[in-house]
């Protein structure tokens, strides 16, 4: 997330080409919003809890963000549209609105002083968009949601408690597996038809 914000910070920087007022407004008004969440950590269950607010409001920075890329990249797509026809060249679109979630807390289970697990059910809320198909699987897929485990721990009982690893159980899986893997260095073996 920070990656995303410094990159759209550095894109607002450097261009200069647009209304600086309102693209600086939409996005500080995003940042001023995430900055007012109050990231409580005193139980388990309140640092997940905080955490989601605070992922939810992120969700306006990600969109702001993404508008000034476009903005930027503006001349990139124009020179594209000179050489091909519209369906090859892909400007892409930011999301009109944020995805919304039904979050609900199903276990804690403090395992020690310093370690805590948290589950929780999980399902997007989000309707679908115009256009898309929802079959009988991807509806009960939808309305099912999914299992997610956060893993907390302390310092000591004096400290916040901190989210230190997220899985989820998805139907495909038949296992927990980590909702935030590590980044592999890429080998770059493959060569991506949208970059041809």
């Amino acid at each position: 997330m920070k990656r995303l914000i410094i990159i759209g910070a550095a894109a607002l920087i450097l261009s200069g080409c647009f209304d600086r007022e309102q693209t600086a407004g939409g996005l500080a008004r995003a940042v001023s919003a995430v900055g007012a969440i109050e990231a409580a950590n005193n139980s388990p269950d309140v640092t997940v809890k905080s955490w989601w607010r605070v992922k939810d409001a992120s969700a306006n920075i990600r969109i702001e963000v993404c508008k000034s890329n476009l903005k930027v990249a503006a001349p990139y797509f124009g020179k594209l549209s000179q050489l091909a026809e519209g369906r090859l060249i892909t400007e892409g679109e930011c999301e009109k609105t944020p995805l919304v979630f039904d979050r609900q807390i199903t276990k804690v289970e403090v395992q020690s002083d310093t370690r805590a697990v948290v589950t929780a059910h999980i399902k997007n809320a989000t309707p679908p968009e115009d256009g898309a198909v929802l079959d009988a699987e991807a509806k009960k897929s939808k309305e099912d949601g999914e299992p997610f485990q956060y893993v907390l721990e302390r310092q000591d009982t004096k400290s916040g408690w901190k989210i230190t690893k997220i899985s989820s159980f998805s139907s495909y899986t038949k296992d927990w597996r980590d909702a935030y893997p590590k980044d592999e260095p890429s080998n770059n073996r493959y060569v991506y038809g949208s970059f041809q």
